[in-house]
C-alpha cells in the first residue's frame, strides 16, 4: 500500500527517489527488464539512496544519469513529495521529484535495467502494466482520480 501521510506503526528500511521527467505534457517511463524486481512493468526512474549520497537531490541526480543518462544539476530539479510505502516485506519512503524540460533529452538506457522506454501522456501511462503503486503517484501529481 502507499499512503500520502505516514501510518500509524511505519518503520521505513530504506529510502527510494522518482522522478517524473515532463516535456510537453508528456513523460518518459521505463520498461524494467524481466529479471529485476517488478520485472516487465513500467515506470519512472527511481532507485534507491545510498550511503555515498548526500542527499535525496544527489541519490536522484545519480539514478538519471545512471537510467537514463540524462545529466541534469539539482537545482533543476522540484521536489514534489514523499509518499509512505508499505508492503509486506518493508517499508520505505518514495520521494517523489518531478523536473520539467524544454526538450525531449536523448535518452541512454542502462540495459541491465531496463528494455525499453516511452514518452507517454498521464492517461497513457495509466493504461500500461506499471510498477506497484506507480498509478498513484502518477494520478496524485496530475490531480487525476
Amino acid at each position: 500500500m502507499i499512503y500520502n501521510e505516514k501510518p500509524e506503526n511505519f518503520s521505513p528500511e530504506i529510502e527510494v527517489v522518482a522522478c517524473l521527467m515532463e516535456c510537453n505534457g508528456e513523460f518518459v517511463i521505463l520498461h524494467r527488464q524481466d529479471y529485476k524486481i517488478h520485472g516487465d512493468k513500467w515506470g519512472q526512474p527511481a532507485g534507491k539512496v545510498d550511503l555515498s549520497d548526500i542527499d535525496i537531490f544527489d541519490a536522484m541526480v545519480r539514478e538519471l544519469s545512471e537510467e537514463t543518462g540524462v545529466k541534469i544539476n539539482k537545482e533543476n530539479l522540484l521536489f514534489y513529495k514523499t509518499f509512505f510505502v508499505s508492503h509486506t516485506d518493508r517499508d520505505f519512503l518514495y520521494h517523489y521529484f518531478i523536473l520539467h524540460l524544454t526538450r525531449k533529452p536523448e535518452i541512454l538506457l542502462s540495459i541491465k535495467e531496463h528494455k525499453d522506454f516511452s514518452w507517454k501522456t498521464p492517461s497513457e501511462a495509466l493504461k500500461m502494466s506499471l510498477i506497484q503503486d506507480e498509478d498513484h503517484c502518477i494520478k496524485h501529481y496530475y490531480g487525476i482520480n
